[in-house]
C-alpha cells in the first residue's frame, strides 16, 4: 500500500506525526491526497492534528480534509471526537485471499476493460452526484494514472455492451490489490461483483502473485461476501474525512 501511494504521489512530506502524499494533477481525488499518521504517537492531539489538516491541505488547495490512521486503537480512542466534529469516520478492514488457487469459473460476460470501457461505467456512476465537471473529470482520468504509474487493470461485468460493473487490480509484481469495486445501482444483486472480483483474483494468481488482498468496510456488508470468496481479515485502520460542503 505504501509503494502504491508514493508512486502515484507527486508530493511526499513527512509532517510532525507521519507523512502527507498529495497529486496536484488531481487534487479533488481523496485516494491521491491525504494525510496519514504512522504508527502510534504518543503526544498525538487532535487539536494539533486537525489544525495540521487544515494548514496541509488547505495551503494544497483542496477542499477536503482527509486523515488516515493505521494504529487499529489509536484510531478506535480518535473516532467519537472526530465523529463529533463533524468529520466522516470508515473503519477500514484489510482482507488477505487465503481461497484456492482454482476460483470458480462464471458464465457471465466479464472481461478485462478497455480504458473507454472503465471511463464509460465511471461517468455513468458520477452522473447523478452533484459535482462539478471537473471533480468528474479528475475522479475519470485518475484511473489513467493508476495504470501509468503502478500498472493498473481494471476487470468489468458487460450486460447488453454496457459495462455495469468494474474493480480494479494494482500489483507489485509480487502483491496485489483489488480496489474500486463498483456495480451500477440498477445492475446490484446479479452477482456480478462477486464474478469482478473473482475475475481480478484469477488475474492476480495466474499472474505469479503471491498474496492478493483487499480493503473493505468493516460496517458494510461487502466485508461478509469477501469472507465467503475466501478473503480473510488481517487487521483495521481508520479514515477520518470531511468533505467539503
Amino acid at each position: 500500500m505504501s509503494w502504491l501511494e508514493k508512486s502515484c504521489a507527486d508530493e511526499v512530506v513527512p509532517w510532525r506525526w507521519g507523512v502527507t502524499l498529495f497529486n496536484r494533477e488531481f487534487p479533488h481525488v481523496y485516494m491521491l491526497n491525504f494525510m496519514r499518521v504512522v504508527g502510534a504517537p504518543a503526544d498525538l492531539d487532535i487539536d494539533e492534528l486537525i489544525a495540521s489538516a487544515d494548514d496541509l491541505h488547505g495551503n494544497a488547495g483542496h477542499d477536503h480534509r482527509d486523515v488516515i490512521v493505521d494504529d487499529a486503537q489509536l484510531g478506535a480512542a480518535l473516532a467519537p471526537e472526530f465523529r463529533a466534529r463533524g468529520w466522516d469516520v470508515s473503519t477500514l478492514v484489510i482482507m488477505a485471499y487465503r481461497g484456492g488457487r482454482n476460483v470458480p469459473a462464471t458464465d457471465l460476460d466479464i472481461r478485462e476493460l478497455t480504458s473507454e470501457e472503465l471511463h464509460s461505467i465511471r461517468a455513468r456512476s458520477l452522473a447523478a452526484r452533484p459535482l462539478d465537471p471537473e471533480k468528474i473529470r479528475q475522479l475519470i482520468t485518475r484511473d489513467d494514472l493508476l495504470a501509468r504509474a503502478v500498472g493498473a487493470r481494471f476487470f468489468g461485468a458487460v450486460v447488453g455492451g454496457q459495462t455495469v460493473c468494474s474493480a480494479d487490480l494494482y500489483s507489485d509484481g509480487r502483491t496485489a490489490q483489488i480496489e474500486s469495486v463498483l456495480t451500477l445501482e440498477e445492475f446490484r444483486r446479479r452477482g456480478l461483483g462477486r464474478a469482478v472480483v473473482a475475475e481480478a483474483v484469477r488475474a492476480a494468481l495466474s499472474s505469479g502473485h503471491d498474496f492478493v488482498f483487499l480493503i473493505a468496510d468493516d460496517e458494510d456488508w461487502p466485508k461478509n461476501l469477501y469472507v465467503r470468496m475466501g478473503f480473510e481479515p488481517l487487521g483495521r485502520f481508520y479514515d477520518f474525512l470531511k468533505a467539503p460542503g
